[in-house]
């Protein structure tokens, strides 16, 4: 628990009590698994020797206060999980209490993201500018002008010199603090898993339980439609990947040489040498071409073969991962088959291609399982506001689930409730998967570690 949520516990421990009931709280602490029994039971008693001449309603206090002071040390998700049993238990004026310190830092995320916007728009002005400076169009010593509009209603003047237009993007952790649209709850284990038949992936380290890298392609250079939406469903995925104790890279409208760049150094990476398990998630527009391999589209207008980007996972090259689970999440689209979604409110992520000379050659990968959020051939949806249907039910499915159930029988789930959805002119969309050498079972085991 961050150090500003444990002191905002401490400090409103007395407004705490007075707005909930302890055995209610209590009980639902227990059924969640933020308090063992045994917890509560050492909790419950009371030493004679501090409770001389207490009345019953003092010991209850003592009881209530000790509750709140040992959340406070049950982890780093035990705030977000007390919020979720406050609001499961409507006690609204309790949950006011908490939510009030991250109101101020709601805001601040919100702003943080506005002014990622603008350098994401500032540094598309930056590459185009270096692509005119390239083919020799402009004067390298001339400013120019440009006005961005900010989505709080102001307009931002900027003056670029065209020499200056390179950024160096770095490999770091993301460790920003998460507002998901949808409220998640993600359930968690109480022992580690195994299959008696299969075999099953180790996933038991409280700190090297896997590492998430995920690339948000929103915005593009070239005049693909803008993917709305996509943000939300980044946050859901950070968001979940987080509670199950993965280590987050994340990165928004990035270029082909930057994503390879990344996911270079991350293969490469300490993080990747002791991680138990890889989830990469890869959103952007998709397509697949007259000679059937998929490509996807990067911000800066570039299109590359998906096989090009599983190459880098071939067990010569990508040593680091060995024998090591690797799930990929691609939910583009992988054709250009017209889905008609409803007006105004789905879009499709998909993107024409003029297929060229494409070599036949595909890599042998194991222990790789891909998650796709729509058939070969198919375009795959994305509400504009809630987001893919397909990374929607993926979070929903594996916060339900990820605790006592494997991967590939959640995958299936997944796939399930995607196809019960519709368009308003009776359109679906039918998610499938592949599995090359995934041959244990793999369990998520939420919250439980054995080292």
């Amino acid at each position: 628990m961050d150090d500003k949520h444990r002191a905002n516990i401490i400090e409103n421990t007395d407004k705490l009590i007075n707005r909930t009931e302890y055995e209610k709280l209590a009980h639902a602490c227990k059924a969640k698994g933020l308090l063992s029994p045994i917890m509560l039971q050492n909790l419950e008693k009371i030493e004679p020797d501090m409770c001389v001449n207490w009345s019953e309603d003092e010991k209850q206090y003592e009881r209530h206060k000790r509750l709140f002071i040992k959340i406070t040390k049950r982890g780093p998700t035990a705030y977000q999980e007390l919020r979720m049993i406050l609001a499961d238990l409507k006690y609204d004026s309790a949950l006011c209490v908490l939510n009030a310190l991250d109101d101020d830092s709601r805001m601040r995320s919100i702003q943080k993201r506005e002014d990622q916007k603008y350098e994401r728009q500032l540094s598309g002005i930056r590459e185009c500018e270096a692509l005119i400076t390239t083919n020799g169009n402009n004067n390298n010593n001339s400013n120019d002008m440009h006005c961005i509009d900010r989505s709080d209603g102001a307009k931002k003047e900027l003056n670029i010199n065209k020499s200056n237009c390179s950024n160096e993007i770095m490999l770091e952790e993301f460790t920003d603090e998460i507002y998901p649209k949808m409220r998640l709850d993600v359930k968690k284990s109480t022992a580690v898993h195994t299959h008696p038949k299969l075999g099953t992936y180790p996933m038991q380290s409280q700190y090297n339980r896997g590492v998430f890298f995920m690339v948000n392609i929103i915005d593009f250079l070239s005049n693909d439609e803008p993917r709305r939406g996509a943000e939300g469903d980044a946050e859901s995925l950070l968001f979940l990947f987080r509670e199950l104790g993965f280590k987050l890279f994340s990165y928004t409208n990035i270029s082909q040489s930057d994503f390879f760049k990344l996911l270079d150094a991350l293969l490469n990476s300490k993080y990747t040498t002791n991680t138990e398990c890889f989830v990469m998630a890869l959103m952007t527009h998709g397509t697949r071409d007259d000679d059937g391999f998929e490509r996807v589209t990067f911000h800066d207008g570039s299109i590359v073969k998906v096989e090009d980007i599983e190459r880098y996972f071939h067990n010569h090259i990508c040593r680091n991962l060995q024998n090591k689970p690797k799930i990929f999440i691609f939910p583009f689209c992988r054709g250009n088959i017209a889905d008609m979604g409803i007006k105004g409110k789905i879009q499709t992520d998909s993107v024409s291609y003029i297929s060229g000379n494409a070599k036949t050659n595909i890599p042998q990968l194991s222990d790789v399982f891909i998650c796709y959020a729509a058939s070969p051939g198919f375009k795959s949806h994305r509400d504009v506001e809630a987001g893919s249907w397909y990374i929607q039910k993926f979070v929903e499915m594996m916060a339900a689930n990820a605790h006592d159930t494997s991967f590939e029988e959640i995958v299936k789930m997944i796939q399930a409730e995607t196809s019960k959805l519709r368009t308003v002119d009776g359109h679906l969309q039918t998610a499938n998967s592949v599995n090359m050498g995934f041959n244990k079972a793999l369990f998520f085991n939420p919250g439980v570690w054995l080292d």
